[in-house]
């Protein structure tokens, strides 16, 4: 009996390799997604902004009780009094009273302007953690994106391999070309179905934590995302530093909190003035007139080890709350500075794919697949040649998507949307109204 060609079971095997269908990357019935709609859903469905800006307002609940008198003391005894005579009657007594205790001039001032401090610096947390949320929300967009164009990059990969395998198939079977080829087409077919399914399942990775920010269903669909625009930035460094010290959120918090550290101050001197009480009290009795008492009494602060101790703490507060708040400004220029760079690179590099690689490598693909099926070129030139078309496109991806990345990042340090630099003086006008109490 004649053994079967060795070619005969590289063309079956290739056969099967060629049937291998991917699966979908993106749920076909889902529209596109685009950034300004997951952003949108997030400032709208979010529960961590929900919960900041909750704490926002009850700081702001808190702050219009911080400037009222204490509750008075209302109190009623019903008394029998004794006559002091041998077999004498109890006279009956009885008190109303009233008791309200009246802090020194300045001290309830002090402690709204106290609570007023603590109100803008919850408001700078809220506006803190919605930058936080956005930004994450970018960065998860972008790679929704990335692992998109991964997804149909492998799959178009597929397909020139598939023909390259075809070809090394019918050159094997004429006796044009070794073995090795169609072995070669089909170690690199198997490699490309790997790589897709990988990214496949970072697609669903992302997919778990984009739909967690927008608050929805882990497995909730999302369609393909569109591509970032490559766009200069709006500003120069210095210009977004500026705006960075009037609108970061961490920056301003700081401010704030050396406002509050010298409001502790002012109500910790304070401390060393007496408070006052007033009491007005009505008898009563059957056998007799009414009476009242009316009373006036100063609480001093004798102890002087108290109030002193709390006044020298916040001194040193005060100290401590003007050196976090160099370090933060400190913090946040380095951080724009650093974002400012990067995004910039990653600009330059993206746009340089564009412009010269990405043509280059299309071009060199293309030729090397003509000569291999003329057989001009081995199988080697265009698997060299398909390989630095991946390279290509891999990196060209991974650009627009640190791009992207990095301008998130520089929007969280400036504290606006970079597209109003040029246009918002204050984080105040490019907040969501929804997000406001």
């Amino acid at each position: 009996m004649k053994k079967p060609m060795p070619w005969v079971f590289l063309v079956m095997a290739g056969a099967w390799a060629l049937n291998a269908a991917p699966p979908v990357f993106a749920d076909t019935n889902a529209p596109p997604l685009t950034l300004d709609q997951a952003l949108r859903s997030a400032r709208e469905q979010n529960p961590d902004i929900r919960a900041a800006r909750q704490a926002w307002q009850v700081k702001r609940s808190d702050l219009r009780a911080a400037g009222t008198w204490a509750n008075p003391t209302f109190s009623y005894v019903d008394e029998n009094f004794p006559s002091g005579t041998s077999g004498g009657a109890a006279e009956k007594i009885r008190h109303y009273r009233i008791e309200q205790t009246l802090p020194f001039p300045g001290k309830l001032t002090a402690e709204s302007r106290l609570k007023y401090h603590e109100v803008l610096i919850a408001e700078a947390g809220y506006r803190a953690r919605t930058l936080d949320v956005l930004r994450d929300v970018r960065m998860r967009f972008y790679q929704l994106y990335l692992t998109d164009r991964q997804i149909l990059l492998a799959s178009e990969s597929l397909d020139v391999l598939k023909d390259a395998l075809r070809v090394a198939q019918s050159r094997l079977a004429s006796n044009q070309a070794s073995a090795s080829d169609v072995f070669m087409a089909e170690t690199e077919l198997g490699k490309m179905n790997n790589e897709l399914f990988q990214a496949q399942q970072e697609r669903v990775l992302v997919q778990i934590q984009l739909n967690t920010l927008l608050n929805q269903a882990p497995d909730a669909p999302l369609g393909p995302a569109q591509a970032p625009e490559l766009k200069d930035l709006p500003a120069s460094l210095s210009d977004l530093e500026g705006l960075a010290q009037r609108n970061d959120p961490s920056y301003r918090s700081a401010l704030h909190e050396i406002d509050h550290a010298r409001a502790m101050v002012a109500r910790e001197r304070l401390n060393f003035a007496p408070d006052f009480g007033f009491m007005y009290e009505r008898e009563t009795t059957p056998s007799g007139p009414d009476g009242r008492q009316i009373g006036f009494s100063v609480n001093l602060p004798l102890w002087l080890e108290r109030p002193w101790g709390k006044y020298q703490s916040a001194r040193e507060h005060m100290i401590e709350a003007e050196a976090q708040s160099q370090a933060m400004r400190n913090e946040v220029t380095r951080g724009v500075a650093m974002e400012f760079v990067e995004t910039n690179t990653h600009l330059h590099l993206a746009r340089n794919y564009e412009d010269d690689i990405l043509p280059s490598a299309f071009s060199n693909v293309k030729i090397a697949r003509e000569q291999y099926a003329t057989g001009q070129a081995d199988f080697v030139r265009l698997l060299e040649a398909f390989r630095s078309w991946i390279d290509a496109h891999n990196g060209y991806e991974e650009q627009i998507y640190h791009y992207g990345e990095h301008w998130a990042e520089l929007e969280r340090w400036v504290g606006i949307d970079l597209s109003q630099a040029n246009k918002t003086p204050d984080s105040s006008k490019v907040m969501p109204p929804e997000g406001r109490p």
